[in-house]
């Protein structure tokens, strides 16, 4: 197989759990999705389902890996545990209004990159895991040609990986729904690779 130029990945946040309902923070916490709002991830299938994946990669948390098996896409699949979520330390399982007057809390919220999570993962191991994933996605590319990935993940993932490879777009810029993602397509330029087009949640328009 020759080497790969542009790559197109397709990047999904899971389903929704309980805690996401509530609207509490969940990272490395391993809850599983509500079956009841399996149902919701139908049109995402469809879409899917037309979809030729060279491979699939996912989030080893619960709610990645039953989303994705949901989907029943007939691809192979890689588990790695560096497309968590990140770990929000004292903070898991809690909520807005129950941390809004903590110092620690506003400061990260002002500068995520800047101030750590307490008892929590850092921005900076929190990104240098995603960009070693990404680094050896890369190298890949350059041994196997693939021309289409699905990586199944969480919020915090697509928003960081967005704000990195779209200069346009902040970490915080990109709201992503459960169930819904974006495509980012690569191009290899001058030797690095490049985002050149990005499809904001191609995965919510409703079926004809």
């Amino acid at each position: 197989m020759g080497t790969c130029d542009h790559m197109d990945v397709y990047f999904v946040r899971h389903g929704i759990t309980n805690w996401n309902k509530e609207k509490r923070y969940l990272g490395h916490s391993d809850i599983g999705l509500i079956r009841s709002e399996l149902s919701q991830l139908n049109n995402l299938q469809k879409v899917l389902s037309r979809l030729n994946f060279d491979h699939v990669f996912t989030s080893d948390l619960l709610r990645c890996q039953e989303t994705l098996a949901y989907l029943s896409i007939p691809s192979q699949v890689s588990i790695d545990c560096r497309l968590r979520e990140i770990n929000f330390g004292d903070w898991e399982g809690k909520t807005y209004d129950e941390l809004k007057n903590q110092i620690a809390y506003r400061n990260w919220l002002e500068n995520w990159e800047v101030y750590s999570i307490p008892n929590g993962e850092s921005a900076e191991t929190f990104k240098s895991r995603i960009d070693f994933f990404f680094y050896e996605l890369f190298q890949q590319a350059m041994e196997t040609s693939p021309a289409k990935i699905l990586v199944m993940t969480h919020g915090g993932v697509i928003r960081y990986l967005v704000s990195k490879y779209v200069s346009s777009r902040s970490f915080w810029d990109l709201t992503i729904s459960h169930g819904q993602g974006i495509r980012l397509t690569f191009e290899q330029q001058k030797g690095e690779w490049v985002c050149s087009s990005l499809l904001a949640v191609p995965f919510q328009e409703k079926e004809k």
